[in-house]
């Protein structure tokens, strides 16, 4: 069974786009938007990163998959915004969307979806998305509005 929950993000990570992010052709190369997107995350987790959350219960936050889809070129100089709009939590996995944007005009540049899991790091096997889990997310939410 899925539990939905629709995140109306209106903060979200801001970053300016400079020379060492793009490639030869003067803009972000594809493997550099999987990059700020990790950012955005580590943003986004960091207040239970900070209070050793899932450390504390033995869990490893685990990326597993991730579908992304570019729509337009992020040049120098541009101010971006990563933002986090959903989260479909499974039994086993949960799966949250990824937007960037031009943080001025709001253009979307890329949008990814991506599937993490909670391995055990005792035993390496997928943990339970709990309701506990499922909490200290929408906490974190509270916390970037």
């Amino acid at each position: 069974m899925q539990y939905f929950l629709h995140l109306c993000r209106v903060n979200g990570t801001r970053l300016k786009i400079r020379g060492y992010h793009c490639d030869a052709y003067g803009h972000v190369n594809n493997a550099r938007y999987l990059e700020l997107l990790e950012e955005a995350r580590w943003e986004y987790l960091e207040p239970a990163i900070r209070e050793k959350y899932f450390e504390n219960r033995g869990l490893l936050f685990i990326v597993v998959n991730i579908n992304i889809a570019y729509k337009k070129s992020i040049l120098p100089n541009q101010e971006i915004l990563i933002q986090i709009s959903n989260i479909v939590y499974n039994n086993k996995s949960f799966v949250l969307t990824q937007e960037i944007k031009d943080e001025k005009t709001s253009v979307l540049f890329s949008t990814a979806e991506v599937t993490f899991v909670l391995l055990n790091a005792k035993t390496g096997k997928p943990a339970t998305v709990s309701d506990e889990i499922k909490s200290k997310f929408e906490e974190l939410e509270q916390l970037q509005q």
